[in-house]
């Protein structure tokens, strides 16, 4: 696999944004693992392994019985490549080459969202799974927006990042809201024909949520669209700034007020992944936000921070704690430690007999 490849690139951008969180992140997976075993001595198998981050996080002793399976050839070679003793088949999760009931367990890291037939997934999970056998999910980033972007536009809503506030005060971090497409269609003509700079500005950006029959949402263009605010700072803070004064503008001549409604794309995977497995035959153990914190010396580059976070794909970097931690922590870091904390959506369930 060629070293610029967009998947390579993208597996090192992960790589990259994980690593400060091993810790923490480690701790939830052998904490989940423990406290849901798999069945017997089966063979423990991973979907969508793709390069072997979750290996690098499981106990010895599972690492030692765990088969990947990952439908990308060059995600393959890329686990193989950080784990050349690693036992990794090539497989979709729709069609897994494994005996009926012959897993102890499955696992996945960031997964189902990618899934494009969830409902045929956990049917063939279920069937290498024997009674009693679990099926262990972990989101630790934010979901891929096209599926929930989707479902929102048959809806008349619009997604937008959440500028409003701190995504991390809440237990899911608060990364979306919704703003009605009708309303926002009427603004920007309001603001089009006042002359007001959020027409200019964001007119172009909001194009690809405002479909039509004629022309039905591009989802790749929306989700484009919507990664093009969230990872601009400048943008964050125009769009805030510039929606807020359109709005009041807006009420002032008579038109009708919207507040934005929450909403959070790792929610939708919960009740997606909700409905697919009881369909299947499987019972829900636990699907909720669980977080763990260490504290560490600071790295070179964190000589500034005291705190660092990821919840979900949401991060903070804190010169002081702030107000709401992920965990309960006792007491703060010494001087020249940092605490960190990581929140994952963790989802188990457990194959009825």
């Amino acid at each position: 696999m060629a070293q610029n490849s967009p998947l390579q690139a993208s597996l090192d951008l992960l790589a990259r944004r994980r690593a400060p969180y091993a810790g923490p992140l480690a701790a939830i997976a052998g904490d989940l693992l423990a406290r849901f075993p798999p069945a017997g001595d089966r063979p423990v198998l991973e979907i969508g392994a793709g390069a072997g981050q979750l290996r690098g996080w499981l106990p010895p002793a599972m690492r030692a019985r765990i088969v990947h399976s990952e439908p990308s050839d060059a995600a393959t070679r890329a686990l193989r490549a950080r784990a050349a003793d690693a036992t990794v088949v090539r497989a979709a999760a729709e069609a897994l080459p494994f005996a009926s009931r012959s897993c102890g367990a499955v696992l996945a890291l960031c997964v189902f969202d990618a899934v494009a037939d969830t409902q045929a997934a956990a049917a063939e999970i279920a069937r290498v799974l024997p009674p009693g056998g679990r099926f262990v999910h972990l989101l630790d980033m934010a979901t891929l927006l096209e599926r929930p972007f989707a479902k929102l536009a048959e809806s008349g809503l619009v997604p937008i990042p959440n500028v409003f506030g701190d995504p991390g005060d809440h237990e899911w971090p608060l990364d979306i809201v919704l703003l009605e497409r009708e309303w926002l269609e009427s603004l920007l003509r309001f603001t089009g024909d006042a002359g007001h700079p959020f027409a200019a500005a964001f007119a172009p950006i909001f194009a690809p949520f405002l479909s039509t029959p004629a022309a039905p949402l591009d989802v790749d263009a929306a989700a484009g669209a919507f990664k093009a605010i969230a990872g601009s700072d400048e943008r964050r803070r125009s769009l805030a700034s510039l929606l807020a004064s359109a709005s009041r503008l807006s009420a002032a001549e008579g038109h009708r007020a919207v507040e934005p409604l929450p909403f959070h794309s790792g929610r939708y995977l919960q009740s997606l992944l909700g409905a697919s497995f009881a369909a299947a035959g499987f019972a829900v153990e636990l699907s909720e936000v669980v977080a763990r914190a260490v504290r560490r010396p600071a790295a070179d580059d964190e000589t500034t921070i005291r705190y660092r976070s990821l919840c979900v794909g949401h991060e903070r970097l804190e010169s002081e704690l702030p107000r709401r931690l992920l965990a309960a922590v006792r007491e703060p870091p010494s001087d020249g430690d940092i605490l960190v904390e990581a929140g994952v959506f963790a989802f188990v369930a457990r194959r009825s007999g």
